[in-house]
């Protein structure tokens, strides 16, 4: 609640400055407050928003999305005209929003939210889900494992060459490739 009275507060000592004026943002209790580019209505009057300076709307603003916004508050666009209503704002994508929540950076939103409720926000450090060690050694243990697999094979080749198959041995060799065929995807 009080991070919407400081945001008032800031508004309206944007109201207090002349219209005509080259001003910047002011600055509360060593809050650098930046506001987004685009233009705004006070008081009938179209405001210019530039890098964080505010002044007045002398000429037609062409917006990203072609949008124009005038020095009489018309604004011309795909979908027609339609004037911006005081305390509205109209951001550089041609979107119409609020100007004291919409038009302050993401960098003043958190200075704002820091200096009223003191939070600090929070930091989550995500550390690599395998370092450059660990994945040399899981490298170096599959390919270990992928020779084991060969010298078994290679075994189980030799072993049938030296030793008679016999009806055991076959029917245990059965088993093990039905249950090895349905271990495969």
């Amino acid at each position: 609640m009080s991070r919407f009275l400081y945001i008032a507060l800031f508004l309206t000592a944007l109201g207090a400055t002349p219209a005509h004026a080259q001003t910047t943002a002011p600055a509360k209790a060593g809050v650098k407050t930046a506001l987004k580019d685009g233009a705004f209505r006070r008081q009938g009057t179209m405001m210019r928003i530039q890098s964080g300076k505010i002044t007045r709307l002398t000429a037609p603003l062409k917006l990203t999305n072609g949008t124009t916004v005038h020095p009489d508050g018309r604004i011309v666009g795909k979908n027609g005209t339609q004037q911006l209503p005081n305390g509205r704002a109209i951001n550089m994508q041609g979107d119409i929003v609020g100007l004291s929540d919409d038009m302050l950076t993401a960098d003043a939103i958190q200075q704002l939210d820091e200096m009223v409720t003191g939070y600090k926000g929070t930091t989550v450090a995500m550390p690599n889900a395998v370092s450059a060690d660990a994945a040399k050694a899981l490298a170096r243990l599959e390919r270990k494992a992928a020779l084991m697999q060969q010298l078994t094979e290679k075994l189980a080749e030799r072993t049938a060459q030296a030793v008679p198959v016999s009806e055991e041995a076959t029917r245990i060799n059965a088993e093990l490739s039905a249950l090895e065929a349905r271990q495969k995807p």
